[in-house]
């Protein structure tokens, strides 16, 4: 049985597919960044964290919903 969404119901599910995505690739990179640094080897701590990725802010959330959305809302 299918249920049909309304547009709150579709920008909600929209706007957690981009969390997802965004968050996902900041975790990726995340990963990448810290396998590549050089580390103390006494404390096992990052000697130079230049260049880290920084947490997703709200405007790339939404960037990347409005993207998503603009898939759904073309004719």
């Amino acid at each position: 049985m299918s249920t049909n969404k309304n547009a709150y119901e579709i920008r909600a599910d929209i706007l957690k597919e981009a969390t997802g995505l965004v968050t996902h690739k900041y975790e990726k990179d995340m990963y990448i960044w810290e396998s590549t640094r050089t580390r103390d080897e006494k404390t096992g701590m990052i000697m130079d964290p230049i260049n880290q990725p920084s947490f997703p802010t709200t405007k790339e959330i939404l960037d990347c919903a409005n993207e998503l959305y603009s898939f759904v809302d073309s004719k």
